[in-house]
């Protein structure tokens, strides 16, 4: 045995479950829009929560959940997300009436939930200058996505559709775009 296996903590388990519920909601949306439309706004939805989760799953595996600071940034991104998921996804692109704007709080949500990321990325890279580099370059692929997500939430049907679209691809793409030089597990 090396040693070097680690179990999941508390945190980290209910921070899944978070998702979980997420993807529950998104389930529920696409029942409610049995269309093509529908069905592409829910995939959106899914890939954008998907990118999302991978996106802690692999920092939660080089960063330890015992730490304070990481603590803290998980619990302030899991609270994001909760609320993304019970109060946005069933509005990602329609608000209903009453309260805030549905798809203006999923955009919220979405950006302070991908700022704990970039947050916990600048706390395990802060003894590696090339690391925290890299860090900085991904944070303008996550601005680039957020603020279509907020344009977004100011239009409706296929016109907000493709700005969801754009935004993805900010955030998937834009990633790439940055370069990997400087990614590696911290020592």
């Amino acid at each position: 045995d090396s040693g070097d296996e680690r179990t999941a903590t508390w945190l980290e388990l209910f921070f899944d479950l978070v998702f979980v519920f997420a993807l529950t909601q998104v389930t529920a949306f696409m029942a409610d829009e049995l269309s093509w439309h529908g069905i592409l706004r829910g995939a959106l939805v899914m890939m954008l929560l998907w990118w999302a989760w991978t996106a802690y799953a692999w920092l939660a595996n080089v960063a330890s959940a015992e730490e304070r600071p990481i603590q803290l940034a998980i619990l302030a991104g899991m609270a994001a997300m909760f609320i993304l998921a019970l109060c946005s996804v069933p509005e990602a692109f329609d608000d209903l009436p009453g309260g805030l704007s549905g798809p203006v709080v999923l955009a919220v949500c979405y950006l302070l939930f991908r700022a704990m990321h970039l947050v916990m990325y600048l706390i395990i890279s802060r003894e590696d200058a090339g690391f925290r580099r890299q860090v900085l370059r991904f944070a303008l692929s996550v601005a680039a996505s957020s603020v279509l997500l907020l344009v977004a939430s100011q239009f409706q049907g296929w016109p907000q559709t493709v700005l969801w679209m754009l935004a993805l691809l900010a955030d998937y793409v834009g990633t790439a775009l940055g370069g990997f030089r400087g990614w590696r597990l911290p020592s």
